[in-house]
């Protein structure tokens, strides 16, 4: 079988042969290859088109395809640099809560959380609820322990004081250090017997502990005062405060290292 280009080159010699220029078939040979050989170029100039508009949509599409590359990547950036914003977003606000509810020397409850706390304790005793103690606890002769010691080891004693009244209470009891070397108790549903007794156990370990950057045979003891709410002087947060505080400094003037309750 003649190949396309040879081929051609037989029609056109044919028709540039003189002695085949009054043949009958020479005009009709000549008409249909000229026809021919437009469709020829009609069909290698479209198909030049469409390979070029293949080539531009290939490229577009490589481009569309490279930009979206690009943007999810920025997008995968941007989440990371996102969660890494929440993640320390997250942090500074439990930094801050710590902060505005916690004492920074003993990790304990702070006293304007407290206040907070024997509010809510208060509404709910009110509502019917069973009462509640507010214990006041200070530390005793603690100014000596400054003065002989050196404030790092005064605070140091109040470290270990507050590890000691934590290690003492129950989950539902709330612990504060409610100025200096005074420390407050909340003890929800619980009488004045029951806070008796939980706070002379503290005082029986405090007798026993061994006081860090103290000389040997340092005895550490505290005067409470206790006040139970619910009786008829403690209608305030401010009420219940004030008879344990009452309490505690008559626990000091009989003696320190003393459990007195509000009358």
């Amino acid at each position: 079988m003649a190949k396309p280009a040879d081929l051609d080159d037989t029609i056109r010699a044919l028709l540039a042969d003189p002695q085949w220029q009054g043949h009958p078939l020479h005009q009709a040979l000549d008409g249909l290859y000229s026809l021919y050989c437009d469709h020829t170029e009609q069909l290698e100039r479209m198909t030049r088109i469409s390979d070029r508009y293949q080539k531009a949509e290939h490229d577009r599409g490589m481009s569309y395809a490279g930009r979206h590359e690009q943007q999810m990547k920025r997008l995968a950036r941007l989440l990371r640099i996102s969660d890494r914003y929440q993640q320390s977003l997250q942090q500074l606000n439990e930094e801050l809560r710590q902060q505005s509810e916690q004492d920074e020397l003993t990790g304990l409850y702070n006293r304007r959380y407290m206040q907070a706390r024997l509010r809510d304790e208060l509404a709910r005793q009110q509502r019917g609820g069973r009462p509640f103690c507010v214990v006041l606890g200070d530390v005793d002769h603690f100014k000596r322990i400054n003065d002989a010691a050196g404030h790092e080891a005064g605070d140091l004693v109040l470290q270990q004081v507050a590890d000691l009244l934590l290690s003492r209470l129950r989950q539902t009891d709330y612990c504060a250090r409610w100025g200096g070397e005074e420390f407050l108790l909340l003890l929800p549903m619980t009488e004045a017997v029951e806070a008796d007794m939980l706070v002379r156990d503290v005082m029986q370990k405090m007798a026993g502990m061994h006081i860090t950057g103290m000389p040997d045979g340092t005895v550490l003891s505290m005067s409470f005062g206790i006040a139970q709410s619910g009786l008829p002087a403690a209608v305030s947060v401010e009420a219940l405060i004030a008879q344990a505080d009452a309490a505690m400094y008559a626990a000091k003037h009989a003696g320190r290292n003393q459990l007195s309750h509000a009358d």
